[in-house]
């Protein structure tokens, strides 16, 4: 098999999310999509996310909700057991409908499809991929449909991967296919320089570097997870975060070195986080990985459906623990080196990256925050190049 040429026998993976596969409507952009590169000879595979958005019936969302709704702590196993329903689902569903469609398709669960991680229950990292049961498939001339978020452990035991997991399952399968490209679908034209929901001016990229768009996730910014990212680091697999709904090229994602002048300057941000601080806690990121460092006491974590439990495995190695809701933070992402800070109203720059400044601060202020340093590092940069 060939493939990264362009050739018959090449293979492209094609990632969709909630809102693309919500409706009859939203579906058939997609069954157009896929068609565009089946009529083009084409290996597909097909990554899904769960069907819609909270209060849909098979939403992850929703699912979760099954089980908090009757109080926390949340057992996490228990709750990966049921947040990998709707991608399965979601999978059975969209290869019939493929086939209904013309295009013979065929479902795969994460187990199916070979994805094995590690026994982290709502954080999996991927451990291995072994696409044998895929690669049959698409020599038969079928697209293989999977399910994405999800992977299952050598015990047997289903694991889901976090945020943007389904982009982490699609990246790592083209990976470990040797795939020609990755395109990761929504319903945006591509990944924007800042949030167009918080900034109504933000422009679309047509390419960034796969450190500066992984220094973006890694801050918050929920276009690609940071494990997707990394997923594609070691074959360099091109990433393309296309829009479902339209024929715009997208943004393409690279492994090469940048131009030394390069001044893409982007902004990302975390919202709905706790704010913790302890007197005395013995290494808290060797308990919890994700949580992020302040400084020696504070440390701050997302204030989602696992904040309880990790506060709890906390709690074991502190006596004292206190928690504060409301925080986020904003981060300026290089793509090179940092310039200098911007001093911003009740706003706190904390330790991060070599080519980021990180803002801390109560969720309030997050939009009058993001509207000041989009102004001044890129209008400001913009009117430089301009210059």
């Amino acid at each position: 098999m060939q493939n990264n040429n362009g050739s018959l026998d090449s293979i492209i993976v094609m990632k969709f999310g909630g809102s693309s596969v919500r409706s009859e409507k939203s579906r058939g952009h997609v069954i157009k999509h896929i068609r565009t590169h089946a009529e083009s000879f084409k290996k597909l595979v097909v990554i899904v996310s769960a069907m819609g958005r909270k209060g849909e019936p098979y939403a992850t969302d929703t699912l979760i909700a099954l089980l908090k709704d009757l109080g926390e702590p949340v057992n996490p196993a228990e709750l990966d057991e049921v947040m990998s329903i709707g991608e399965t689902l979601s999978s059975a569903f969209f290869s019939h409908l493929l086939s209904q469609n013309g295009l013979p398709a065929e479902a795969f669960t994460g187990r199916q499809a070979g994805i094995l991680t590690d026994d982290n229950p709502g954080n999996a990292e991927i451990l291995e991929i072994n696409p044998t049961r895929i690669l049959k498939t698409l020599n038969q001339g079928k697209i293989a449909v999977v399910a994405g978020f999800q992977g299952v452990t050598a015990a047997g035991d289903v694991r889901t991967l976090g945020r943007g997991g389904s982009d982490t399952s699609a990246v790592a399968l083209g990976s470990a296919l040797n795939a020609e490209r990755v395109e990761i679908f929504s319903d945006v034209d591509g990944i924007a320089n800042c949030d167009p929901r918080q900034i109504s001016s933000a422009s679309f990229i047509n390419s960034i570097s796969a450190k500066q768009i992984m220094s973006m996730a890694n801050e918050g910014s929920s276009v690609l997870h940071p494990r997707a990212v990394k997923a594609s680091l070691k074959t360099k697999t091109p990433i393309v975060a296309r829009n479902t709904f339209s024929a715009a090229a997208g943004t393409t994602i690279f492994h090469h070195e940048t131009d030394e002048e390069s001044k893409l300057v982007t902004l990302a941000h975390r919202e709905n986080l706790a704010l913790i601080s302890f007197e005395e806690c013995t290494d808290p990121q060797k308990i919890i990985p994700e949580i992020i460092r302040i400084d020696e006491h504070k440390f701050i974590l997302k204030n989602d459906v696992y904040l309880e439990n990790n506060l709890n495995l906390l709690r074991k190695s502190s006596a004292t623990l206190h928690k504060e809701v409301g925080w986020a933070t904003v981060s300026v992402v290089f793509d090179k080196s940092t310039a200098k800070n911007k001093n911003v109203p009740n706003a706190e720059i904390i330790p991060s990256r070599e080519n980021v400044i990180c803002y801390l601060l109560k969720e309030e202020n997050l939009s009058s925050s993001l509207q000041i340093l989009y102004a001044h590092y890129i209008l400001g940069e913009c009117l430089e190049a301009a210059n």
